[in-house]
């Protein structure tokens, strides 16, 4: 079996959720969670603060009810997918299926047919579960409620805010959902912060749905998408050969480049794992850099990889990210759709990708032919007609 292209070069502890800048802008100043956090991250109240104000007033702002109305109805639904008996729950049945190889067949088809546009198999790694629960939602005194809410399964971890994380499945089912190229094209604003929500409630849907699909069939499952994770889904999905880790932070694929979002399901249902991908991404991101040029926040390093936490990658800061968001009111994206992977999938393009994985002394060419025909710069299109 190939070993994915990250390089691992220390050991790698567990990521705690708290330290998540999503999870920190949602720290209310003054109370016990962010008093605690603070005294232990003195060194970011500043940038949580200012963070903390852009994602409230997106969920509060009343200046725009078109604005709000974009937000809301992108990515507020999305929350009841995140209860905790429709991301897991025991096994319904003695189990029932057929040897690793078939089973991994099943799934991946229905993924694929639910609305997944990629879907892999691999390990579950201990290293990418997250070791505390940081993020919303949290359910300290959630009581059942027959029948749109049965309850917490025994085994749940991260009732609350701090608690630890455990997810023991040895298995992990990835899945990628392509984002509309054109709608984000239209840049920061309405139109993408919808794209993006509309994107993450169907990763949502369809792992809910992956993963009550196997523990119908016996077997655990739980399932990680945006309003709840367990784990951390870009390494997961490499690891189950989708893609590779770009400079960008994000996994490029060969067929959608980054311009995808990411959910997955792990289980102990027996599975034959996929090869990990490699179509030269590592040295071609080494070549490019055009994520890097064009992020208007400067948070993309031009710079070599450096040894982030156990493993050699590109380190994106997360802070001057989501403060550029904050200073345009919405999400940004641009470094998904500049970079030269990131293409509707047409022949023509799937000719190009072939060469930039297969023929490595193509990439700096590739690069340069990818500015002549689409600019060098992000090139910003009319907002769709649905935006006023």
């Amino acid at each position: 079996m190939k070993e994915p292209t990250y390089e691992v070069v220390g050991k790698i502890e567990r990521y705690d959720e708290r330290d998540n800048v999503f999870a920190r802008e949602a720290l209310e100043p003054g109370s016990p969670k962010e008093v605690e956090y603070h005294r232990r991250h003195p060194e970011l109240v500043e940038v949580d603060r200012e963070i903390g104000a852009f994602i409230q007033a997106k969920r509060d702002r009343s200046e725009s009810g078109w604005k709000k109305a974009y937000y809301q109805g992108a990515f507020t639904p999305i929350a009841h997918l995140g209860l905790p008996d429709c991301v897991d729950g025991v096994p319904l049945s003695p189990e029932v299926g057929k040897s690793p190889a078939e089973n991994s067949r099943i799934v991946k088809a229905l993924a694929l047919h639910l609305g997944a546009d990629l879907a892999g198999v691999g390990p579950l790694r201990e290293e990418w579960v997250y070791s505390h629960r940081g993020v919303l939602p949290y359910f300290p005194d959630q009581q059942p409620n027959p029948p749109l809410f049965d309850g917490m399964p025994e085994h749940y971890a991260g009732k609350r805010y701090g608690d630890e994380i455990e997810v023991s499945h040895a298995n992990a089912i990835a899945m990628a959902f392509a984002q509309d190229f054109d709608t984000m094209k239209a840049g920061p604003g309405e139109a993408s912060d919808l794209e993006v929500g509309r994107v993450y409630a169907k990763s949502a849907l369809v792992a809910s749905q992956v993963a009550r699909f196997i523990r119908t069939l016996g077997y655990s499952a739980r399932a990680h998408h945006l309003r709840n994770y367990g784990v951390l889904v870009v390494p997961v999905a490499v690891d189950c050969g989708l893609g590779e880790l770009a400079r960008c932070g994000y996994m490029i694929s060969s067929k959608y480049g980054a311009n995808t979002r990411l959910s997955c399901v792990t289980t102990d249902m027996p599975l034959a794992h996929d090869e990990p991908a490699d179509i030269g991404v590592q040295d071609f991101c080494n070549k490019c850099l055009k994520c890097a040029r064009t992020c208007p926040a400067n948070a993309i390093p031009t710079g070599d990889k450096i040894e982030v936490n156990g493993t050699l990658r590109y380190k994106a800061d997360a802070e001057k990210c989501l403060l550029y968001w904050a200073k345009v009111g919405a999400a940004c994206m641009i470094c998904q759709t500049v970079c030269p992977w990131s293409k509707p999938p047409t022949a023509f393009h799937r000719a190009v990708a072939w060469t930039a994985a297969n023929v490595p002394a193509s990439r700096r060419a590739l690069v340069a032919l990818d500015d002549v025909f689409y600019g060098s710069k992000f090139k910003q299109k009319p907002k769709p007609i649905w935006v006023p």
